[in-house]
């Protein structure tokens, strides 16, 4: 199997994201998939929380940058 064919694959298994919250679902378990090294004892994951607020609020930071660019507009 060539590169090519690679890249096609990982395409097709790629489940397509809609949503806000499937987003966030798919980057958590990416992140402990990546990293099993960050996943405590009990079970909890404080880096990737980390990773959930900080995308939250940079969503947050554009939606708000694009309203004020939308009223300035306006």
């Amino acid at each position: 199997m060539g590169l090519q064919d690679s890249l096609l694959n990982r395409r097709r298994n790629r489940r397509q994201v809609r949503t806000y919250a499937e987003l966030k679902e798919q980057l958590h378990r990416d992140l402990l998939a990546q990293h099993p090294e960050w996943i405590d004892a009990d079970g909890n994951c404080p880096k990737c929380d980390a990773y959930d607020r900080r995308l939250a609020e940079l969503i947050a930071s554009f939606e708000s940058a694009s309203r004020r660019s939308i009223s300035q507009a306006a």
